[in-house]
């Protein structure tokens, strides 16, 4: 019984403490958005962050704060009142909800994938396969989560310039190396309503992040937005699955793509990641030096937002 209650206070803590993260960031990208001050966000990364943090936040301070805080200090006897019920019954729906949008972006997928597939001729590496423009497959895009493959049409074949081609694979293995499609995963395990501006300006991002990483030369910009414009049109005939990233996949961020092409030029690229690994690696040592601490508060919020 007591096993029980603890695991109901966690979801209703769950429940709220992901509600509150979610409404925050929700709010917060719309006030931003409308101060048009976006451009220190512009960022793939920070994007995501952003968009996953409160399903991250909320399951971590759930399982190792909320229920060893809940397990130590609360007492046996029942004490809940039915708000509590309600409380994890709403946090019992969202992960189930989440549940079912991966597993139906999935399924949709792996549906589209196989009745587009034609045959498989690897490259020297093994990660493209040849996909069937006739059953209305994209010319490229990047099928998978834990094992990616990009996949080309014989419709891109036909169309692009043997530069334009290599520079358009080397966008989807930028995909690729970012493990976009597993991000899109997570965000489906994370539904809340008011989230579709932040993960629209997430993919534009993204796209142009693998843009990025595709070219290293002028020429290189210069046949990839030749890609881009060649396949822009024919684009409004496929359908991209949920789990994929497509070259040509989002018309109200082509023109951007192309901009940005035409406009490139060298420059350094510098890899933060280890400033949000110092910052992970910060807030654990700070949290679990103070573990005691921690657990104290979290079971006198728990007290005051789950009754």
């Amino acid at each position: 019984m007591f096993a029980a209650r603890s695991a109901i206070v966690c979801l209703a803590f769950f429940g709220v403490m992901y509600s509150t993260l979610s409404c925050v960031v929700a709010s917060g990208w719309w006030t931003l958005r409308r101060a048009r001050r976006m451009k220190a966000l512009e960022s793939a990364v920070l994007l995501f962050g952003l968009r996953i943090f409160p399903l991250v936040a909320s399951t971590l301070v759930a399982i190792f704060l909320t229920l060893p805080s809940f397990w130590l200090m609360e007492r046996r006897s029942f004490d809940e009142d039915a708000a509590t019920f309600l409380l994890a019954g709403f946090a019992l729906i969202l992960l189930i909800a989440g549940a079912a949008r991966m597993l139906r972006a999935q399924s949709q997928t792996s549906q589209a994938v196989t009745e587009w597939l034609r045959n498989f001729g690897p490259d020297t590496e093994g990660t493209i396969a040849a996909m069937s423009a006739e059953k209305g497959a994209p010319a490229l895009m990047l099928v998978g989560v834990c094992r990616p493959k990009v996949m080309v049409s014989d419709a891109a074949m036909a169309v692009l310039s043997d530069n334009e081609l290599r520079v358009a694979i080397r966008h989807e293995l930028g995909h690729r190396r970012s493990w976009d499609n597993l991000k899109k995963l997570l965000i489906n395990a994370a539904p809340f309503p008011g989230m579709r501006g932040i993960e629209r300006a997430w993919h534009e991002a993204a796209e142009l992040a693998a843009d990025d990483a595709a070219v290293e030369t002028r020429q290189d910009a210069l046949d990839l937005a030749s890609a881009l414009i060649k396949l822009f049109r024919p684009s409004q005939r496929w359908s991209e699955p949920e789990l994929a990233s497509g070259l040509v996949c989002a018309s109200s961020v082509i023109s951007l793509r192309v901009q940005c092409l035409l406009e490139w030029h060298i420059r350094p690229r510098f890899r933060r990641t280890w400033a949000w690994g110092l910052l992970t690696v910060l807030i654990v040592t700070a949290v679990a030096s103070n573990y005691g601490a921690a657990l104290v508060l979290t079971h006198r919020l728990t007290e005051l937002l789950v009754p």
